[in-house]
């Protein structure tokens, strides 16, 4: 969305609230483009007539992903293309930023994929910083992906919703936990 589409501009588009976070995750967490935040889903945006919301109302998940992109989102990708509706990629990191992390993204029903984080991280436990996945009373399920001796593990997200999975015990980690 930019100034143009914005609601309430000559050339409003709106983009339903549940896609917005999937498409930011492909903007930020991605080895190739410009990333970039638009301040109205941030911020949110103020008008007379009916003020729109950030972020469908959740600018912390926004907040989340910037997050995840300045800690995480560094060194060689690996893309999981491979399903029209579900895709994934891994960032590996680099020798001073070596946590890396893991994206699912569905467009529809809950996804799924098996992906490779390298065997450095055999062993570990990965959880989703987003927390967008809800489960039974709209509470975030409790889900622990540990890393196989092959460096490999099966991530997840919601139905149309994405996952950005960290090990547990990784810089910053903490920070997701705040109220940002």
């Amino acid at each position: 969305m930019n100034h143009d589409t914005q609601p309430h501009q000559d050339l409003a588009a709106p983009v339903t609230d549940w896609f917005k976070p999937l498409a930011y995750a492909l903007v930020l967490l991605r080895d190739r483009g410009y990333p970039c935040v638009w301040y109205g889903d941030l911020y949110g945006t103020r008008c007379d007539r009916d003020p729109a919301p950030p972020l469908g109302g959740d600018a912390a998940a926004l907040a989340r992903l910037v997050l995840a992109r300045k800690l995480y989102c560094y060194g060689a990708q690996a893309d999981y293309f491979d399903y029209p509706t579900c895709v994934g990629w891994v960032r590996y990191g680099t020798w001073d930023r070596p946590a890396g992390c893991a994206v699912v993204v569905s467009n529809a029903g809950p996804g799924r994929k098996r992906m490779h984080v390298g065997e450095m991280h055999a062993g570990e436990a990965w959880t989703d910083v987003l927390g967008l996945d809800r489960g039974k009373g709209g509470q975030p399920p409790v889900v622990v992906v540990v890393i196989g001796e092959d460096g490999f593990g099966e991530f997840r997200c919601g139905e149309k919703s994405v996952g950005v999975w960290v090990n547990r015990e990784a810089e910053g980690r903490g920070r997701f936990e705040e109220r940002l």
